[in-house]
């Protein structure tokens, strides 16, 4: 339950309602849920059914009015006597017959009103927790301090926090239970934005050794000789990112946008004015793959530029990164590409300028501060391909500025997407291999590495049947976590060059892998995978001149995850998709590390409660402007502050 105090208990919500309420027999209608005094006229009689099974039938009288009621398995009110007094609450069925769920020996008056209930261990009552509660909010209600402003407090009708803490264990009404739920998510919000507007006042400074001085023309002259266009969008990025540079202010950014929508060269081409001014930029990608791959295209855009490009990856020989080092601490290398590894311990730059991370989620706030420690004045560039609404994102990260791209370039191409219900593509074989006959590759996506003991499918048992299936016919590899760097290598060039038709993986293509003619994906068991993970794997294909195929399989009969992977199969759009990921899951998964150490939001659903978290956002921007006014908020933050939180 993950109670240790005592005063873990107030915040131990419950996580439903039922709400009783006396209705004069007159006013009922079919399918309404009643409660009535009455009093039993006959003895009960039973029926059993299916071993243990029963249905119990009892005839009763309400002042003149007279009730046929029934219930299931409760074999023990066959003790009820004639003219004994009882409580009914159930479900009215018309004809004056009532399908009872609770049959009870309490008065009436003892049980209207709106009953919580909570998630206990077993053993443990709700009547026991309950008292227990009110015990609890009884020792410490002259201790309990208001955290929300007077002012905002009577401009929002919001309850005092003793008394939203009483109504939301004890509500009074359902009026006042929902002005005490209201109450607790602003406060939940309001502390996630003044640590967010706190750390954006705090951490990022002022001063004239920020600016970086560059050559527009040589900017303009390098996107000129790109072999493709910039989208508007992206240049409206590149316009916000390049401002930032040149402002004596530090930057602080987030540079948003869907799976294949141009972040990357709006990045490289930031890299390459902090070059031009003089210093040195670095990008840090979450796997090798990605590095790689983003090392690969460096070379390919500056290849007549004449510029060090180097790279720094874990699993490098001792000689090459030695090397790589001793070239980056001279300055001989300017852009630096790398995972993990450029924060680590004698990785020495050479005044630098600028740092981006790459799918920015997977990295912690204490591994981007060691990035940004590398340097003494260093701009700072975020990177996300899990884009939300823009409102949403900047109050999110509310200590980041925002820019999203919404257009991608291959937005005139589409991805066809498949949901098929059983875990096999044999209904589609025949479409697949028409699709591989004609040049197509394909990746075969499944949740795990080795054979567990649910059915969930695994790469080696897959790569064995299709290789020996398709033998002759198509050539079949393999790529997961678990190889070593050298296999992977080779599986990923062999790919990459056409050799290997279908690639058996695992989600470590999510990001890194970009082979134009892969236009084919099946995942196995997709319902495994979340609504943005699916979207970022389907990334992987149509990202050349064709369209793409994207196959979800799955032998799932609920109709959750059915309507789930249907969002998927109906929507292209990354921003539609990560929406509804927030809706179902909530913002861990989108956000990653980033709520890491943050105030949880218990009660506050971001998406469904966006109108209060807007409202936060607003009055926490106002509140940090005047925080000597607050000195309740201000003493909050300093405990955060002294906790690590306020870390950025």
């Amino acid at each position: 339950m993950g109670i240790s105090e005592l005063t873990d208990i107030l915040s131990y919500y419950p996580y439903r309602y039922e709400a009783i309420e006396y209705i004069p027999f007159k006013d009922w209608q079919i399918g309404d849920r009643i409660i009535i005094p009455a009093t039993v006229i006959d003895k009960p009689k039973i029926n059993y059914y299916r071993r243990n099974q029963s249905v119990l039938y009892l005839n009763v009288a309400n002042e003149d009015d007279y009730f046929r009621v029934s219930i299931f398995n409760r074999h023990w009110l066959m003790n009820l006597k004639v003219n004994q007094k009882i409580t009914i609450i159930g479900t009215y069925e018309g004809n004056n017959k009532i399908l009872a769920s609770n049959i009870n020996m309490q008065p009436l008056e003892e049980q209207i009103g709106i009953k919580p209930y909570y998630s206990l261990n077993k053993g443990i009552r709700e009547k026991t927790f309950l008292r227990l509660v009110e015990q609890v909010i009884e020792k410490y209600a002259s201790k309990i301090t208001d955290f929300i402003p007077k002012t905002i407090k009577k401009e929002n009708n919001y309850l005092s926090k003793i008394e939203a803490i009483r109504q939301i264990h004890k509500p009074d009404n359902k009026k006042s239970l929902l002005n005490a739920i209201n109450t607790l998510k602003y406060e939940e919000f309001l502390k996630f934005n003044l640590i967010m507007a706190k750390r954006k006042s705090d951490a990022f400074v002022e001063d004239s050794k920020f600016i970086k001085e560059f050559d527009m023309n040589k900017i303009n002259e390098f996107v000129f000789n790109l072999p493709f266009k910039l989208t508007d969008d992206q240049n409206n990025a590149l316009s916000e990112i390049l401002s930032d540079l040149k402002d004596r202010k530090q930057m602080a950014r987030l540079l948003q946008g869907d799976v294949g929508c141009g972040k990357t060269i709006v990045a490289f081409i930031a890299m390459y004015a902090t070059v031009l001014a003089g210093k040195q930029a670095a990008i840090m990608a979450p796997t090798e793959i990605l590095a790689k791959q983003h090392y690969n295209n460096m070379q390919k855009f500056f290849a007549n530029y004449n510029l060090g490009i180097g790279i720094l990856y874990s699993s490098q020989s001792i000689q090459e990164r030695r090397t790589t080092l001793e070239k980056i601490e001279k300055k001989e290398i300017s852009l630096i590409i790398g995972t993990h590894s450029l924060f680590q311990e004698g990785v020495e730059f050479n005044d630098l300028g600028l740092i981006i991370t790459d799918e920015q989620h997977r990295f912690g706030v204490k591994q981007r501060q060691l990035f940004l420690l590398k340097g003494e004045y260093v701009d700072m560039l975020l990177m996300s391909a899990t884009p939300i609404p823009r409102t949403l994102a900047t109050t999110l990260y509310g200590d980041l500025d925002v820019t999203t791209i919404s257009q991608t370039p291959y937005s005139n191409k589409k991805i066809h997407t498949t949901l098929i219900r059983q875990n096999s593509f044999t209904s589609k074989i025949k479409e697949i291999e028409g699709l591989l006959d004609r040049g197509n590759q394909m990746y075969v996506v499944c949740p795990a590495i080795e054979k567990g003991s649910d059915t969930v499918r695994n790469v080696n048992d897959i790569y064995l049947n299709l290789k020996n299936y398709y033998q002759g016919r198509y050539n079949v590899g393999l790529l997961h976590g678990q190889l070593d760097n050298e296999q992977k290598q080779i599986v990923e060039n062999q790919f990459s060059k056409g050799e290997i038709d279908i690639l058996v993986c695992t989600t470590v293509i999510e990001v890194g892998i970009d082979v134009k003619n892969a236009n084919v994906m099946i995942i196995y068991d997709a319902n495994r995978f979340g609504l943005s993970q699916l979207h970022q794997l389907r990334g992987r294909i149509g990202r050349g001149k064709k369209e793409g195929y994207c196959y979800l399989l799955t032998s799932s009969k609920e109709k959750e995850t059915i309507d789930k992977l249907n969002i998927i199969v109906n929507n292209s759009d990354g921003f539609v998709i990560s929406h509804y990921d927030l809706k179902l899951r909530g913002p861990g998964d989108i956000l990653g590390y980033r709520q890491s150490g943050l105030p949880a939001f218990v009660l506050g659903n971001i998406v469904r409660d966006s109108d209060i978290l807007n409202k936060s956002y607003q009055d926490a921007k106002m509140i940090i402007k005047e925080l000597t006014n607050y000195p309740t908020i201000d003493e909050y933050l300093k405990q955060s502050e002294n906790e690590g939180v306020l870390i950025s």
